[in-house]
């Protein structure tokens, strides 16, 4: 919302900035059944969560299924923060907004200075059609 020249959040953010992570082009080269891991990236504030997109020119379409999730990784450690979505041959161009675990608590939605984001696409059966221009945009609400 903004007032003349000023900005000023919506009821319910105040004191945070929402900050969109982009994930960048996805190169998934020729996709095969299994899972294949893509680093979205990493903010070096402490940052909450809120929500992710994802977008494609072309969708993968597979013989049984084609999801993705977003995942939080704290060094070796992974952590859903998202149930698996079906993208599976889904209209091109068109944003499948995805929400984030209502069960996770606070700090699993957190990510600190040294945290990142990576986005897990899962195949199963041969692959028909590739994907292209997949695009994830995660939102993140700055805390510092």
């Amino acid at each position: 919302m903004s007032v003349g020249n000023a900005f000023m959040p919506r009821p319910g953010r105040f004191g945070t900035l929402p900050v969109p992570l982009t994930s960048g082009r996805i190169n998934t080269g020729t996709l095969a059944a299994g899972t294949q891991n893509h680093n979205i990236g990493a903010m070096a504030a402490t940052c909450v969560v809120s929500r992710f997109t994802v977008v494609a020119e072309t969708f993968p379409t597979a013989a049984t299924s084609c999801t993705l999730q977003l995942i939080k990784m704290t060094g070796g450690t992974a952590l859903a923060l998202t149930a698996a979505v079906d993208v599976n041959a889904k209209t091109a161009n068109v944003p499948i907004t995805v929400s984030v675990t209502g069960t996770l608590t606070a700090a699993e939605r957190t990510l600190l200075p040294g945290d990142s984001l990576r986005l897990a696409l899962v195949t199963v059966g041969a692959v028909s059609v590739q994907p292209d221009d997949l695009v994830g945009v995660a939102e993140l609400l700055v805390q510092d």
